[in-house]
Formats: C-alpha cells, sequence, structure tokens
C-alpha cells in the first residue's frame, strides 16, 4: 500500500523530467524548418490558452475577446521596436502591463455579469478592439499590416535560427504554466475555483468576488499579451487578422476547453492536439475540406473526452495502474 502511493509521485516526477528533457532535446532532434515551426506554434497557442485558461478555467468567467490582449501585446512590442527603437524584450513588458491594466478594468466593469452576458461583454471588447486596429491607420497601418525589418540579434528578438525561438517560446510556455501553476495552489485559486462553482455562496463565506476575479483577468491578460508581443517577433509581420479577430479568440477557447478547463496542463494538451491537426489538414486538403474534417474530428474528441483530454488521459493512467496492481490484491 505504502510503496504503491510512494511510487506515484515518483513515476510523477521521473515523467516531469523525462519530457522536460525531450522539448529541451527537440530542436536537436527535428531539423526540419516546418515542423519546428509548428512546434513554436503549437508553444505560442499554448501559452494564450493556459493564461485564457486562469480567468476563464479557475474562476468560470468564458471569455470570447482575449484576441483583444493578444493583439495589444504584438501591437504594443512591434510600435516600440519600429517608431522607437525599444528592444521588444522591454516592449513584451510594456504591452504586457497595458494588456493587464485592460483586462483589470474589463474586470472591474463586466465583475457583476453571469453567464452569456459576461460572455457578450467579452466579445463586445474584443470586437471594438480590433475594429480599432482595422481602422486607426495612423497607428497600426489598418489592414496592410506592420512589418518588422530583420535586425538580427538577441537585443532585437529577431534570430537566424528557429531553435532559439523554439527555447523563448518554450521558456515563454514555462512562465504562463508557472504562473498557473502557482494560482492554482493558492489561497486565491481556491477562491476562484469558489466563484466558479457558486458565486452567492463564496461570497457569503467571505471571498472577496471583485479582487478575485479583477486579479485573475489581469493576470489572464498580460500573460496572453506576453504570448501576442514573441508571436509579432517570431513572424514578424502581424495585421488585425492575424492578432485581433474574433475567429482568434474562439480558437483559444477551443483549445483550453479540448484539453481541460480549470486544469493547468490541459491547455497545452490541447494546443498539441488542435495546432498540427489543423495545420496538417489545411496543407493536405486546403481550405473547405480541411475545415469540414476539422469540425467532424473536433465533435469526435469532445464526445470521446467530454471533460477534456487531460481528464481521458488521467482515467487511462488509473485503468493501468489499477491492472498492474491487481495481481498484488
Amino acid at each position: 500500500m505504502h510503496s504503491d502511493a510512494g511510487a506515484r509521485p515518483a513515476a510523477v516526477t521521473v515523467a516531469a523530467a523525462g519530457a522536460a528533457l525531450l522539448l529541451l532535446a527537440l530542436p536537436l532532434i527535428i531539423r526540419d524548418i516546418y515542423w519546428l515551426d509548428l512546434g513554436i506554434t503549437v508553444l505560442v497557442w499554448a501559452s494564450v490558452a493556459t493564461a485564457w485558461n486562469i480567468s476563464a478555467g479557475f474562476a468560470g468567467g468564458l471569455s470570447l475577446g482575449h484576441s483583444a490582449f493578444f493583439g495589444v501585446g504584438a501591437y504594443t512590442a512591434s510600435l516600440l521596436f519600429l517608431r522607437l527603437g525599444l528592444t521588444p524584450w522591454l516592449g513584451m513588458l510594456a504591452g504586457s502591463l497595458l494588456a493587464g491594466l485592460l483586462g483589470a478594468l474589463l474586470g472591474l466593469i463586466t465583475f457583476r455579469l453571469r453567464g452569456p452576458f459576461f460572455v457578450l461583454a467579452t466579445l463586445a471588447f474584443g470586437i471594438m478592439v480590433h475594429i480599432i486596429a482595422v481602422n486607426w491607420r495612423g497607428l497600426t497601418r489598418g489592414a496592410a499590416g506592420l512589418l518588422l525589418p530583420f535586425d538580427g540579434g538577441a537585443s532585437n528578438m529577431l534570430f537566424a535560427e528557429f531553435s532559439t525561438y523554439w527555447y523563448v517560446g518554450l521558456g515563454l510556455l514555462g512562465l504562463t504554466v508557472g504562473v498557473s501553476l502557482a494560482i492554482e495552489r493558492s489561497r486565491l485559486g481556491y477562491y476562484l475555483v469558489a466563484l466558479r462553482e457558486d458565486e452567492d455562496a463564496a461570497r457569503s463565506l467571505g471571498v472577496r468576488v471583485v479582487r478575485s476575479k479583477v486579479i485573475a483577468a489581469a493576470l489572464s491578460a498580460a500573460l496572453t499579451a506576453l504570448a501576442g508581443s514573441f508571436y509579432a517577433c517570431f513572424v514578424q509581420y502581424i495585421d488585425p487578422a492575424s492578432t485581433t479577430q474574433f475567429e482568434l479568440s474562439v480558437q483559444i477557447a477551443l483549445i483550453a476547453i479540448v484539453g481541460g478547463m480549470g486544469t493547468t496542463f490541459g491547455p497545452a494538451i490541447g494546443a498539441l492536439i488542435l495546432i498540427p491537426l489543423g495545420e496538417i489538414l489545411r496543407a493536405r486538403l486546403g481550405g473547405g475540406p480541411s475545415l469540414v474534417l476539422y469540425g467532424l474530428l473536433l465533435m469526435v474528441i469532445v464526445l470521446a473526452a467530454p471533460n477534456g483530454a487531460i481528464a481521458g488521459l488521467r482515467s487511462i493512467g488509473r485503468r493501468l495502474g489499477w491492472r498492474r496492481r491487481r495481481p498484488h490484491a
């Protein structure tokens, strides 16, 4: 009994260490630029979905406006670099701070809203930011977008080797997951879960509703903007369609839902499933047929694991563990 209980944490530690080593060695294993590019894209959207999960998964506020924060981060870092020559490393912090303030403001405005009313409010916010990005041509150049000149060097976050982007993206994901894990295990995390399950009961027990929601919204927005800034430096071109469009907010939510809302590692697993699936289908089938097949496969995934992929993996792990221990019973 005690040996089995002690073996499980040890096995988890070994598995986590093995996964970390694999991720660190991946650029040395995969030499094809296409697959490495796809891997970096997975890291970006895994980070964004994990950030979204802080406010939506833990606190239960389903947001459909997170592309706005992604765009704020991308445009802030890019504009500061293009117009002031400020290094994107500082531009990331500026974009993150601005998005965090916007997230806190949105949290203050919408903290009384619940269910579909909250969703509509975040949707309206996202659409408003997208309209600004499209029409404020003097700042964003509208649909023409912003092109970042390649002036290589670590200070400009413009690298010649894709492997460097991989490690920066991996660090970004590690930071986002680390913040998410710290929140999950903190008093704030318990407050957010209580608000998600029953806000009135949580309020009656002394949970600071406004404070908890605003902190979650600000952290979620700030981390999303960090990913947006990194994305801009990685692709070296941004426009409203690629950074603030409504469809991106839907994609962010889908990734977290498929992986497992309210869990720390679920959104990353969702990105690992959906981003390569969508990219491979588009490359093989083209636009229309790929979307149809993607939708069908998405339905199959959700029906097979209604609580998210991570719940399915945990269930498989428990069954395998039970079968291994059964002969000793």
